[in-house]
């Protein structure tokens, strides 16, 4: 009579850890949709979404020349509410030509309803690129992509209609393609993350440069090189120096800046001097640790928005494509351990305090750069000796 293994049919159930984690981000997510719905309810127009879009109008109606006109924006935004009527240094088109023309297709709709169909593109995109770049089984992939979900800066990206998720996409893409050799189109995606949020991902060709990968690099500069060309010509000499003129006055806002080290320091030579020696120490360890693509990438954001001079508390979202690509390579303990005070410092952030992640910051860039020590001296359990029954004996295996 065969001897059923009850073992091997029972189902293989999930380390309670990683199924509480699921419930707790998922529950985490679920109040953050109701308060997205509360927020659109309360005030349709009052995303910063329909700053883009107002300048692709402006675009369309009087010629991209006078997209960044100060006058014509708020003529534009008339009428969309006492939010959404707003247009003052906080509230202004400063981002590059390419972003305002990606949304010509939703400009004839209601903004209300621009911002839902961007809203959900994004989401969905960001569950794929998660779905792609998360590592583990599926249901690890589900939990990480929830706790991100739960996280202040994505939930509030997502909140104000914001464009950090589509530079996250495209940067996760654009890491997908180089971990797979394929330098052409891994360099496109990454000038077309510039696209709209230049200042979160502005050092990462330059990491890849050190770390020696400069074909992606090549493909980067001569897509940015078309842009800028297309984006001049639009614009013309006018264009060009009223969008100066903007981005002077966004970044001259003393709260423009809330998650760079200027808005602790002030904006003198130690602030500057301090993010350059973040952003340096960052491109060093990617040249030190060239053989690693995760952690040039990595290094490459964390270094941007730790020697940011124009940063956002939405911005510091995409740090958690960061934190994805590192967990691909099964990463030391002391490394784990920073990524969950990292959750707890982004939480933070919902009630104002900046510090902590304006510390934590600087500590991750050195652990990334110590990674691979880490790594090296981790202690390795010996394999367990498995036997077998043969003959009335037992032998190794």
């Amino acid at each position: 009579m065969a001897v059923v293994d009850v073992a091997r049919q029972a189902p293989r159930l999930p380390p309670v850890w990683l199924a509480s984690s699921t419930v707790a981000a998922a529950i985490a997510v679920g109040f953050g949709v109701a308060r997205w719905v509360d927020h659109f309810k309360a005030d349709p127009n009052a995303e910063d979404f329909r700053v883009w879009i107002v300048a692709s109008r402006v675009g369309i109606a009087h010629g991209w020349n006078h997209l960044y006109d100060f006058d014509l924006q708020k003529a534009a935004s008339a009428g969309l509410g006492p939010v959404g009527s707003l247009v003052d240094a906080r509230h202004l088109y400063v981002s590059p030509p390419p972003a305002a023309w990606l949304v010509v297709p939703l400009t004839p709709l209601p903004v209300w309803a621009a911002y839902l169909i961007w809203t959900v593109v994004c989401l969905a995109a960001f569950v794929g690129v998660g779905w792609l770049v998360c590592p583990g089984p599926r249901l690890t992939r589900l939990t990480l992509i929830l706790v991100s979900l739960a996280l202040w800066p994505v939930h509030y990206q997502f909140w104000l209609g914001q464009w950090v998720v589509e530079t996250l996409v495209l940067l996760a893409v654009s890491w997908w393609f180089l971990d797979h050799g394929r330098w052409v189109p891994a360099g496109v995606l990454l000038a077309l993350a510039f696209g709209a949020k230049p200042q979160l991902a502005d050092l990462v060709p330059v990491a890849l440069l050190v770390s020696g990968r400069w074909r992606p690099v090549a493909a980067f500069a001569v897509t940015c090189a078309v842009l800028a060309a297309v984006s001049a010509i639009s614009l013309g000499s006018s264009g060009l120096s009223a969008w100066f003129q903007a981005v002077t006055l966004a970044r001259n806002d003393p709260q423009s800046s809330p998650l760079a080290y200027s808005y602790v320091f002030g904006r003198d030579w130690l602030a500057t001097g301090i993010e350059g020696a973040f952003g340096a120490a960052a491109l060093v360890l990617a040249w030190y640790r060239r053989e690693r693509l995760d952690l040039v990438f990595a290094l490459g954001i964390v270094g941007t928005t730790a020697s940011a001079t124009y940063l956002h508390e939405d911005d510091m979202a995409i740090l958690v494509l960061a934190a994805w690509i590192v967990l691909r390579s099964a990463p030391s303990l002391p490394q784990r351990i920073w990524l969950l005070v990292g959750v707890a410092v982004a939480q933070l952030l919902a009630i104002g305090l900046a510090v902590p992640m304006l510390l934590w910051e600087p500590v991750w860039i050195v652990l990334l750069g110590a990674e691979p020590w880490f790594t090296r001296h981790r202690v390795v359990e010996s394999a367990p000796v498995r036997f077998t029954s043969s003959s009335g004996s037992s032998a190794a295996r």
